[in-house]
């Protein structure tokens, strides 16, 4: 059992990748990194067994879900408490974090980066340990 077209789509748009043909080098002045999308669709295709292949799908309705609560979250921006309860005004930050966690599993278990120039992931990776700033002086 493969993944169908569909499902591939769903794991490039997690990972971050375009979901459009290879046809040119830059698209939108970034280059198209050629060379990681030939390997995720090799790797979506080589994939051992059903089971890896049920663990995939499975990550993919994590990040679903992850997505859909934060656009659910979206409509709790403009709160900052409701009756005796606080909002937590970083639920949108961690669920990003928590997208860009699965969204690693994903790309683990593939054997691929995650498409390095997707906004998408931005934010998870300024909050990751390891950061090295560089100053002046």
């Amino acid at each position: 059992m493969a993944f169908t077209p569909e499902e591939k789509e769903q794991i490039r748009y997690h990972l971050g990748y375009l979901n459009q043909t290879a046809a040119s080098s830059l698209a939108f002045g970034q280059p198209v990194p050629l060379q990681t999308l030939f390997i995720l669709d090799s790797a979506m295709d080589r994939v051992l067994n059903s089971a890896a292949e049920d663990r995939i799908r499975s990550m993919i309705c994590v990040l679903d879900k992850i997505e859909c609560t934060m656009v659910d979250a979206i409509d709790r921006l403009a709160a900052k408490q409701l009756d005796g309860l606080t909002l937590n005004d970083k639920e949108i930050d961690k669920l990003e974090f928590e997208y860009y966690r699965w969204a690693g599993r994903i790309a683990n278990q593939l054997g691929v980066p995650l498409y390095p120039y997707a906004t998408k992931f931005q934010l998870a990776r300024g909050m990751m340990a390891g950061s090295i700033s560089v100053r002046n002086g």
